[in-house]
């Protein structure tokens, strides 16, 4: 087995590395169908957009809570182990560091998941107000340059300024 080979099946030991949110042998797929719902009803996407950057929220929020609880694991057997955090081993200390910022990174990746859905829908509103404002309110004809001249003049004298005699 090449060293590629060999590493991508990383992912599959205890699932924090992976980049996408199969299940593994220890997980239920009726949760994650739970978990699905759950978002789908909070967001209630109307378009396929909108349904792909929920399905990358679930997968973000299932991996997150995977590695909460093998985090959660790891410090329980720590603590069985020796109650005392002061007193555990630097590679006890690595192991469970590595998996701390494991958690940290897919907190961030449900975090920009979830302002991906909220920026997509305030680009849509957006683009809906422009377009019913240009429907009722057509574009007005350009003005001429002294026209434009004119309209300054006046903005400035409605401002307080006063404007040099001409």
């Amino acid at each position: 087995m090449s060293n590629y080979a060999n590493s991508s099946l990383n992912a599959r030991k205890h699932g924090c590395c992976a980049v996408d949110a199969s299940l593994l042998p220890t997980e239920s797929a009726a949760d994650f169908k739970a978990l699905e719902q759950t978002w789908l009803d909070a967001y209630q996407p109307v378009n396929e957009i909108e349904r792909h950057l929920v399905a990358d929220l679930v997968n973000a929020d299932w991996l997150l809570q995977r590695t909460t609880q093998t985090v959660l694991d790891i410090e329980s057997r720590l603590y069985t182990q020796n109650p005392n955090p002061l007193d555990w081993t630097d590679q006890q200390q690595r192991t469970l560091g590595r998996f701390l910022r494991y958690r940290t990174a897919h907190a961030n990746t449900v975090t920009r998941c979830r302002k991906a859905i909220e920026d997509y829908r305030k680009a849509r509103a957006a683009e809906k107000k422009r377009e019913t404002t240009q429907k009722n309110h057509p574009p007005a004809a350009p003005l001429d340059w002294k026209q434009h001249l004119k309209n300054m003049r006046d903005e400035a004298i409605a401002r307080g300024f006063t404007p040099p005699e001409s």
